[in-house]
């Protein structure tokens, strides 16, 4: 399939802004950290380098901690992220939660956009046999791989967005200009023009078939030169055969022509849309040619 240079270029911009806001995402997110774990002050401690080193191998800026207070841990809904990402200037928050003892622990993630407090991706993590020292390294873990997944879901958001915004300066003026070839190059091809003259000469063979099938046997009166002044001669009109004979062929030649019309667009579709009609005293064709 050929793409003209236009559309061509646009792709590759499309392409490039992609790139571009891929490379970029990490490097203009600014992440707080919620943190309502419970654990020992030195396991916590742990959680917490372990989310900042996560995020720091993500070349992703993070909210100081004491920018942070505890009534920001007990938000629950879209409205309270919102406002808390808002005065602390985060893009995003990652709210941490669970609980982790000497016997196991339960992890819960939950990314939130902070330009409207609504949830993003979620991960979590529950092991009643592991051990403690294994807490910091699973936190680590998740939250990597879950801010590359809402990074991939927020980039293609992102593009669909920008292919949206692109494709109507691109493709607008092929459109249209493919629809006028479209339109002039269904009639350059012979059969719809071979159709409309083979309607056009049924019309005509079935108008004189209708006349000389109405005059057939009729009498008509008149002087003849060659006999006396008062002398009459009668002239019975035999064209009865002539008037069916037309009456077919006429017939014959509109359905094929009409054929020929439907059936030689390109579409075939709605500008087709051609059929005979006959009613009182009149024949013809009614549609869209």
């Amino acid at each position: 399939m050929m793409h003209s240079p236009k559309r061509l270029l646009g792709y590759l911009v499309l392409a490039g802004t992609v790139w571009i806001s891929t490379s970029a995402n990490a490097a203009d997110a600014k992440v707080g950290v919620i943190d309502t774990i419970q654990a020992s002050l030195s396991l916590r401690l742990n959680a917490r380098q372990a989310v900042a080193t996560a995020l720091d191998e993500l070349g992703v800026a993070m909210v100081p901690m004491e920018d942070l207070t505890t009534e920001d841990a007990a938000c629950t809904e879209s409205a309270c992220f919102l406002s808390v990402a808002k005065r602390v200037g985060a893009t995003h928050l990652i709210l941490v939660s669970g609980v982790a003892n000497p016997a196991g622990y339960r992890l819960s993630l939950d990314v939130r956009d902070g330009a409207s407090g609504r949830s993003l991706g979620t991960d979590g993590k529950d092991c009643e046999l592991c051990a403690e020292d294994q807490f910091g390294t699973t936190l680590q873990e998740r939250v990597t791989s879950l801010w590359k997944r809402v990074a991939r879901e927020e980039d293609r958001a992102q593009a669909a967005t920008r292919k949206r915004r692109l494709q109507p300066v691109v493709a607008d003026g092929e459109e249209h200009r493919a629809e006028s070839m479209a339109s002039s190059s269904s009639w350059a091809r012979p059969l719809p023009i071979i159709g409309l003259g083979l309607g056009a000469a049924g019309l005509v063979g079935i108008g004189f078939g209708a006349y000389y099938v109405a005059v057939d046997g009729k009498a008509v009166e008149y002087s003849h030169p060659d006999l006396a002044q008062n002398s009459h001669a009668i002239l019975v009109r035999d064209t009865g055969k002539w008037g069916w004979m037309f009456l077919g062929l006429g017939a014959a030649s509109l359905i094929g022509g009409t054929a020929m019309v439907i059936w030689g667009r390109d579409d075939g579709g709605a500008h087709g849309e051609v059929s005979a009609v006959v009613g009182p005293g009149s024949l013809g064709l009614q549609g869209k040619f």
